[in-house]
């Protein structure tokens, strides 16, 4: 191996380059942007070691990196910062620190960090909230615009039904507001049951808004008609809810086709998607709270309208008591004088009925004796005229009985029976019967003898 000079051992190579460091920076500081990593927080000895990175704003590749550090009275920046923003100081936050360059022997080149600037930090959000703000206005003028201070939104012009029961619930299960909006609204001391189904999704970190995003295109995926979307997590810092500020879930949120109620949980400030959401509360609780109000609120309409409702049928009862009263006062008036005239005109025709039923009597009673009277007087002359036919039949009757017939010498000839009055038919030696006046005879016939 070739070397120019003598070989020297690596401490005092150190010391070299701590000396030239020390030379070079040692009254010097420098206010320095950098994304932290790898934090080490030792509160009780007042010492913090950390790496600050640099990434590639299109890659998002570390493009440099230090080891940095914070000890003694610069410790209380750590704890001014956290106050300030409301922001635990911790990785993957952007801050503007205050360093002076530092090479140790035995542990190398590092930032001594001196001091760390809040206010970079609230305007960086500041800036980049209101570039996300600007952006959605530009990019979708049908669905969110901004009058008077007030961005107007497609999802703020949608209206909750009367009752709100069908939620679609987007949290984490393991954050705080999960449990304190599903506690609130399970045990509201209405009795008010919900049908809650939970899109569970991580809401905070680098990805946080990509997740939720997901969980709202499944949501409309679902074809479910909920009344209402839900959005809450729990407390936090403002740098916790970056994701809540992101152009994606925002823009979503905005055109979203269901009310989105958000309970994102800090009570200082607003993110860009509790602006662009139909309802905005505080916290998961009074998340929870405006559904059941909203829901009271209807009851109390319904136990009003319940009231309006009795009291105005009591007044039509009332009035249309006294209009039936009259009316059956008028109607019993009527009827007794329809009653009295139809009594009187009954009256008069069974009067008129009976005097002419007493007149036909007395004209049937004239008319009857007169056809007895006919009829006794026609009896009696048809009684005589047929006992005179009948004396005359009497009398021929008796001049054509055969006896006084044969009296007066005649004979009746049978034959088997029969009367004989014609020769026709008689044969020789036919026995025949003669019935005289006093006896019979019985001849047999010898000769016939027939005349023309």
């Amino acid at each position: 191996m070739l070397t120019t000079t003598q070989p020297i051992r690596l401490s005092e190579l150190n010391q070299l380059i701590q000396f030239t460091i020390e030379d070079a920076f040692q009254q010097q500081r420098f206010g320095v942007i950098a994304e932290t990593t790898g934090i080490s927080l030792y509160p009780a000895k007042n010492q913090a070691y950390l790496t600050l990175i640099e990434k590639c704003e299109e890659t998002d590749r570390v493009i440099a990196s230090i080891k940095a550090r914070i000890w003694g009275n610069c410790y209380e920046c750590i704890q001014r910062f956290e106050e300030i923003t409301g922001q635990p100081f911790k990785d993957n936050i952007q801050i503007l620190l205050k360093v002076r360059v530092n090479y140790h022997v035995q542990y190398g080149l590092s930032l001594d960090v001196e001091d760390i600037d809040p206010n970079y930090t609230i305007g960086r959000l500041a800036l980049s909230r209101q570039a996300v703000l600007q952006k959605l206005i530009k990019e979708n003028p049908e669905h969110i615009r901004e009058e008077n201070g007030e961005y107007l939104t497609f999802n703020k012009e949608l209206s909750f039904p009367p009752v709100i029961q069908r939620i679609a619930l987007i949290s984490s299960a393991q954050a705080d507001g999960y449990a304190d909006f599903m506690h609130e609204i399970q045990n509201n001391r209405h009795g008010f049951k919900f049908t809650i189904d939970e899109y569970l999704a991580q809401v905070q970190g680098l990805e946080a808004h990509k997740e939720m995003y997901r969980q709202l295109v499944r949501i409309y995926e679902s074809g479910k008609n909920y009344d209402a979307v839900v959005i809450v997590r729990g407390g936090g810092s403002q740098l916790d809810f970056q994701a809540f500020d992101s152009y994606l879930l925002s823009r979503a949120v905005a055109r979203f086709h269901l009310p989105i109620i958000t309970g994102i949980g800090h009570e200082r400030n607003e993110s860009i998607c509790d602006l662009m959401a139909k309802l905005k509360t505080k916290t998961p609780t009074k998340a929870a709270a405006s559904i059941i109000a909203h829901n009271q609120c209807f009851t109390e309409k319904l136990l009003h309208l319940q009231k309006q409702l009795i009291l105005k049928t009591n007044e039509i009862l009332m009035s249309q008591e006294l209009v039936l009263h009259e009316c059956k006062t008028t109607i019993m008036g009527k009827a007794k004088d329809r009653l009295n005239r139809k009594h009187h005109h009954l009256n008069n025709q069974i009067n008129s009925t009976i005097f002419m039923a007493e007149k036909r009597l007395q004209f049937e009673r004239m008319t009857l004796l007169k056809q007895k009277f006919n009829l006794q007087c026609h009896a009696d002359n048809r009684l005589k005229e047929e006992q005179f036919k009948i004396r005359q039949v009497k009398q021929s009757v008796k001049h054509l009985d055969p006896q006084n017939i044969l009296k007066r010498g005649y004979a009746i000839v049978y034959e088997q029976g029969k009367a004989v009055t014609n020769v026709t038919g008689l044969r020789l030696g036919t026995t025949l019967t003669t019935r005289l006046f006093s006896g019979e005879i019985e001849n047999i016939v010898t000769n016939i003898n027939a005349e023309s």
